[in-house]
């Protein structure tokens, strides 16, 4: 059986909305993300005035957009401008992770979502929707009416944020009512608590994966001559040790209970297979994640005829991005996924898909057609 020969694409980049009433927390995410030693993130915001990213990332101008520690940022006036900002971030000399969309002023997040899908085209994917509600006033600002807020609808990651100025008895309590409700309009969305807007990044996107894409080639292939990586910036080392004492600092202030939240992090099982996986069964486990799970990543390998077929393979929630990879390298597995998520049963997880990825037969069929028409729907 012959290896397929289709030209293969840069990595899309994911892009990760993020919404949330003002003083929620979106600015403290948006900074905890960014202090990160390994992350780079593109970020767009309606206005700066509105959102306020800490200034100790911004270093200077060079164009559109502002270049910071982290990666870059754009402000825009509307979201006519959007695409264009979008189709910048993926300049291959940035090495980006991720983009943030600040979706305040834009459209309606399940409105910006299907816009974000629309405009894709294998050069950014959507990411996910992050919701950061704020668990003091979440029943008095956002969810006031006899129906839960239709911006659920939408969201794929609600962050119940500011549990560390509530009474330690009352955390858990009210973590659940915001569940509960959420889960009224969207049960599939993954619903966490946090102080300060920490979570663990790798629950959302990779840190540095941006870089990895240029050395893997299942990521993407090298990096040629004409594209350098935008230089590291001297502040960025600095920041790798705040990011580490930030945390420790911000640990020690609180109790016992929030401290341990500071260090939660996000479950993760890889599960690989050797030979062909059965598609189908790898497509119904990412079509519909099991409880828990917030994404899955990785790559494919499938009969495609008398070819063998790689596809890159990315779910967050009920959003699926597929596209063409690169065939395995030598001694690399034929298809690897890695399952991402929060209190999710990775036992059942990782048997589901070891026999997935381990149970086609060759039997000279096309097996790709479920897989390739998530390519064309984002072609």
């Amino acid at each position: 059986m012959g290896r397929s020969s289709r030209a293969k694409r840069r990595p899309a980049i994911p892009v990760i909305l993020l919404t949330g009433y003002l003083g929620a927390g979106k600015t403290s995410l948006l900074n905890h993300l960014l202090r990160h030693p390994d992350a780079r993130i593109g970020v767009i915001v309606n206005d700066f005035g509105d959102l306020n990213i800490d200034a100790g990332l911004v270093v200077g101008q060079v164009d559109e957009p502002l270049s910071i520690s982290g990666g870059c940022v754009c402000c825009l006036t509307d979201d006519s401008e959007l695409e264009d900002a979008l189709v910048a971030m993926t300049n291959p000399k940035l090495r980006l992770d991720a983009i943030i969309v600040e979706a305040s002023g834009f459209a309606e997040p399940l409105t910006l979502a299907r816009m974000i899908t629309r405009m894709g085209h294998h050069r950014f994917h959507l990411g996910g929707v992050i919701d950061v509600v704020d668990a003091t006033m979440y029943f008095d600002t956002v969810d006031t009416s006899s129906l839960p807020p239709l911006r659920f609808a939408a969201s794929t990651l609600v962050l119940v944020n500011k549990l560390d100025q509530l009474p330690a008895a009352d955390r858990d309590a009210t973590v659940e009512a915001v569940r509960a409700r959420v889960h009224e309009r969207n049960p599939r969305v993954i619903v966490i608590g946090t102080h300060h807007a920490r979570l663990d990044p790798t629950l959302i996107f990779d840190p540095g994966v941006g870089d990895r894409a240029e050395t893997n080639p299942r990521r993407g292939g090298p990096a040629a001559d004409s594209d350098p990586i935008q230089p590291e910036l001297p502040i960025r080392e600095l920041l790798r040790q705040a990011y580490a004492e930030a945390a420790a600092e911000s640990a020690g202030e609180l109790d016992g209970e929030a401290a341990t939240a500071t260090h939660r992090h996000a479950q993760s099982v890889t599960v690989t297979g050797s030979g062909l996986a059965d598609a189908d069964a790898v497509m119904d486990f990412v079509e519909n994640l099991p409880a828990g799970v917030y994404r899955v990543k990785g790559t494919v390998q499938v009969s495609a005829g008398t070819q063998l077929r790689s596809f890159l393979v990315q779910a967050v929630g009920p959003n699926v991005y597929v596209a063409e990879a690169a065939q395995p390298a030598s001694g690399d597995p034929d298809s690897v996924l890695v399952v991402i998520g929060e209190h999710f049963d990775t036992e059942a997880a990782e048997a589901t898909l070891s026999a997935a990825l381990n149970a086609a037969s060759d039997d000279g069929s096309d097996r790709s057609e479920r897989l390739a028409h998530y390519v064309r729907l984002h072609s």
